[in-house]
């Protein structure tokens, strides 16, 4: 894998990990250590959307659908008749 720097040279995926490496190791932020950290996890997790039953599945397809079809309402409309019920 080549990508560019930003000095518009193209690394290679080596010269990327060892870039990240050395930078890793002097950094000392912890927000962004957790950041990254976190990152790491989800990205280990794999797509959340591949541990989807059937049944979720069929409702996330439906809600794209109804977006597709204009099929929808705004948050502040909802919110408004929910206080209504209540």
């Amino acid at each position: 894998m080549l990508a560019p720097c930003l000095s518009g040279k193209i690394m290679t995926a080596e010269n990327i990990k060892i870039e990240l490496i050395e930078w890793l190791a002097r950094l000392d932020d912890k927000s962004i250590l957790t950041s990254l950290l976190q990152f790491k996890k989800a990205n280990e997790l794999g797509d959340w959307s591949d541990n989807l039953n059937p049944d979720q599945l069929e409702s996330l397809q439906r809600g794209l659908s109804d977006l597709k079809n204009k099929n929808v309402i705004s948050s502040q409309s909802f919110w408004n008749s929910y206080e209504k019920k209540v």
